[in-house]
């Protein structure tokens, strides 16, 4: 199969690092594969050489399986630093027909002010939320002719940190690869998953990694809020390892038992102080991960877009997520509107498949910052493309 044909993603956590061959064809998996990886990837202390390791041995693995040289890849990313801004931006017109050209200038003009006031950080995602044609909400353009006085866009943008980027792309560099394009791992797993409950039409999901936990809300296949919040399994390991006297890797072992599909705690080779210790150390585990919960879930935004919503379901996903189980979530009364909450097992294959789905989806939301040579150019692909 010629390079040219396949799909290549890397989800690149602060845990695991996952790589996955796709026929760009037919989207079959061809190849994935997974490795353990404290990535580091936080300003204050990323570890190039280590990503530049592992980065290596991720493609030599997949080269040697599927027998081609691989030179392009597709960066899927998580960390603590990264963040969303929500902008609101606004232009006024004497009366006017519709055109596409007041669209573009207004999402260049966002686009400048976001750079201009964060400009040691790098726009991964622009997500467009609403259009306001004078008074009238629209979540699409709307396919009519309009006449208006003002158009407004409200936007979400996706940023992380521009060192961080730069760092990254000398570890593929080292590894003669280029990086065609870079998503926010939770923000297009989330989008993934968004389309397996269909039963629901609020869908509120939490990932709790590592180093982070993102939140994400959809009303049917729409975007309504995302956020990221600097706490996940780590905090969780820390307080295990400062509590109980032990190393974090015998930390993050205790921490696992109390999942079944990981691997089981191995008493044999610890000290007495965690034998004698596991309800304390249950404990201290819920009591993080509740608030890790409650952080994600008291936001006043997610308040605001969340309230007097109805049939909505709390779907749980990550490998932070793993230790909790139905009976160990309590939610207080004012969530009660959460009318199922479930625990999607994600795999190396599902995860990357998330970038595979969502480069082939619909993104009527999502303004491409990695465009591709749009087949046709039509209205849709042009507005969304104009950044080329």
């Amino acid at each position: 199969m010629n390079e040219k044909n396949l799909n290549v993603f890397i989800d690149f956590g602060s845990s695991k690092i996952r790589l996955g061959v796709f026929d760009k064809e037919t989207s079959k998996n061809i190849f994935v594969f997974e490795d353990n990886c404290i990535s580091n990837l936080s300003l204050k202390n990323f570890d190039i050489k280590n990503s530049s390791q592992v980065i290596k041995k991720l493609i030599q693995s997949a080269e040697k399986k599927i027998e081609k040289h691989i030179k392009n890849v597709n960066l899927m990313i998580d960390t603590p630093d990264m963040f969303s801004i929500d902008i609101s931006i606004k232009k006024s017109f004497d009366k006017k027909k519709f055109s596409e050209n007041d669209i573009q200038s207004l999402l260049n003009e966002a686009k400048s002010l976001i750079q201009k006031n964060y400009f040691n950080k790098k726009i991964i995602h622009m997500i467009v939320k609403k259009f306001f044609f004078d008074n009238d909400e629209y979540y699409q353009i709307p396919n009519k002719e309009l006449d208006y006085n003002s158009l407004i866009i409200e936007l979400k943008f996706i940023c992380f940190s521009n060192e961080i980027w730069n760092d990254l792309q000398n570890s593929f560099s080292d590894n003669y690869l280029t990086v065609d394009s870079l998503y926010c791992s939770s923000y297009v797993r989330s989008s993934n998953y968004n389309s397996l409950f269909t039963d629901f039409k609020n869908k509120v999901i939490l990932d709790i990694g590592y180093g982070k936990s993102a939140i994400t809300i959809f009303e049917e296949n729409r975007i309504l809020y995302f956020n990221i919040l600097p706490v996940g399994g780590r905090h969780i390991t820390n307080d295990i390892s400062v509590l109980l006297k032990i190393s974090q890797g015998d930390a993050e072992n205790l921490k696992k038992s109390l999942n079944q599909t990981e691997t089981i705690f191995d008493r044999k080779h610890k000290d007495t102080a965690q034998i004698e210790s596991p309800n304390l150390s249950n404990q201290v585990i819920f009591a993080r991960v509740d608030e890790i919960i409650k952080l994600n879930l008291a936001d006043e935004y997610f308040n605001t877009f969340i309230h007097n919503k109805k049939n909505c379901i709390l779907i749980f996903i990550g490998n932070g997520s793993k230790i909790l189980n139905k009976n160990s979530i309590y939610l207080e009364e004012k969530f009660d509107f959460f009318r199922e909450i479930s625990f999607y097992e994600e795999s190396a294959t599902s995860i990357c498949e998330s970038g595979v789905n969502f480069i082939q989806s619909n993104k009527s939301q999502e303004v491409n910052f990695f465009p591709k040579k749009p087949k046709n150019k039509g209205f849709f692909e042009k507005f969304f493309n104009f950044f080329n």
